[in-house]
């Protein structure tokens, strides 16, 4: 009976750690782009910050990967979200001092470094069950992060009735409630002796297997279209949540306003999915990244077209996450298939590289766009990039056959 409880105890301390590190991020997320303004007013480049934080996590990635096979998945995962807490106590303590932009951009390039590991624990959640249910592991890891859409609006909430809106305090403050949430995740992925006993999560090197050609370009193609619908999907929600926050508070909102429009994202983002997880595994993960494309779309023309207000683009803002949900937990099981291997590691490491790459890319644009052509133009552009999902999918082939390849191996672990 002890033996039958241990995976479902690793995976409850993926899933609780998975949130700590989700929940942190948000806070981040939601508070940076308004201390770039104090330190870009009117600039273009006003999304630099929230780039440096994707782009930190597609430098973060490959380096966690790496540690992988060195130190075991649970070192790594910790290590990870650690050094993520204690970059956020740097850009509290930035924000306090108001020490400038340079400072603020570096810790948060730090900051994306240390947080690549909550983005890394999908795949391995997907070590720890059959392949037949790896969508539904995936999207469990996905949807613990609906924690976020309650716990940052309260967050605010009280920093807002402590020192008020818009201080220098108030920032700090957020920053320092994302480096407890950091650091919770670290400690216990760090101290975890239930993740630290599962065979597949160790620091074991995996044996090489050489794959039959047919199933090789199979996995090719696989590996082609869950790449460019998780750029695609993660480049269209990019551009319209980077410059959401900026929008509302313009338009008068207060940050308690911000936090439940964020949170209404979040939902968006993480309230489904287990059961986009269970759609992928019954009905094949392609229709489900289509549909998360088509969703993206239905979010940034609400976005460019609704009433104004707070109300309509919090809906948008919720039809934005629902798509990015579809594509990415779609996507990221597609990733997930085929045999273990040192290639599928470093495949899953250069998936998450060149996704967060094109999401810092896309905060960027969406600073541009927002300062030259208005927030419709940043709807628009994620409109776009929701249409790309859905041509690949409709462009993909037949499903691979490698779905299952994993259930011998793992079912029985």
């Amino acid at each position: 009976m002890a033996a039958r409880k241990r995976p479902a105890r690793a995976f409850g301390v993926l899933l609780a750690g998975a949130m700590f590190g989700s929940t942190a991020y948000l806070l981040v997320l939601s508070i940076t782009p308004l201390l770039s303004r104090r330190y870009l007013p009117d600039s273009a480049w006003i999304g630099l910050p929230n780039a440096a934080l994707i782009l930190g996590v597609a430098a973060g990635t490959p380096i966690l990967t790496w540690l992988f096979a060195r130190r075991g998945r649970p070192f790594s995962l910790g290590l990870g979200l650690s050094f993520a807490g204690l970059a956020a106590v740097g850009l509290a303590l930035s924000a306090w001092w108001e020490a400038g932009f340079a400072v603020h951009f570096g810790a948060s390039l730090l900051l994306g470094c240390g947080y690549a590991a909550y983005h890394l624990t999908r795949y391995t959640a997907a070590l720890l069950v059959p392949a037949s249910k790896s969508g539904r592991a995936i999207g469990l890891v996905v949807w613990v992060a609906v924690a976020g859409a309650f716990i940052a609006p309260v967050v605010f909430g009280w920093i807002e009735r402590l020192v008020g809106p818009g201080e220098a305090e108030a920032f700090s403050l957020a920053y320092v409630c994302a480096a407890v949430f950091y650091g919770l995740g670290g400690i216990l992925f760090l101290r975890s002796r239930s993740l630290r006993a599962r065979p597949s999560l160790g620091a074991r090197p995996l044996e090489a297997r050489t794959e039959p050609a047919d199933s090789a370009t199979s996995l090719g193609r696989t590996f082609g279209l869950a790449i460019v619908s998780l750029v695609a999907a993660q480049a269209s929600m990019m551009i319209v949540m980077t410059m959401a926050p900026l929008q509302m508070m313009g338009s008068g909102g207060s940050l308690a306003a911000l936090g439940a429009m964020m949170g209404a994202h979040n939902l968006g983002m993480f309230a489904l999915s287990p059961v986009v997880g269970m759609l992928c595994d019954r009905f094949g993960e392609r229709p489900i990244i289509g549909l998360g494309g088509a969703t993206l779309a239905a979010g940034g023309l609400l976005a460019a077209f609704g009433p104004g207000g707070g109300l309509a683009l919090g809906i948008a803002l919720y039809l934005v996450g629902l798509g990015w949900s579809l594509a990415f937990v779609a996507a990221s099981a597609l990733i997930s298939e085929g045999p273990d291997s040192p290639a599928k590691v470093r495949r899953q490491g250069l998936a998450d590289s060149l996704n967060w790459l094109g999401a810092g890319v896309a905060c960027v644009v969406s600073g541009v766009l927002m300062t030259q052509l208005g927030f419709q133009a940043v709807a628009f552009a994620g409109v776009g990039m929701g249409a790309v999902s859905v041509v690949a999918a409709l462009g993909a082939g037949h499903p691979s056959p490698e779905r299952h390849s994993r259930a011998a191996d793992q079912g029985g672990e």
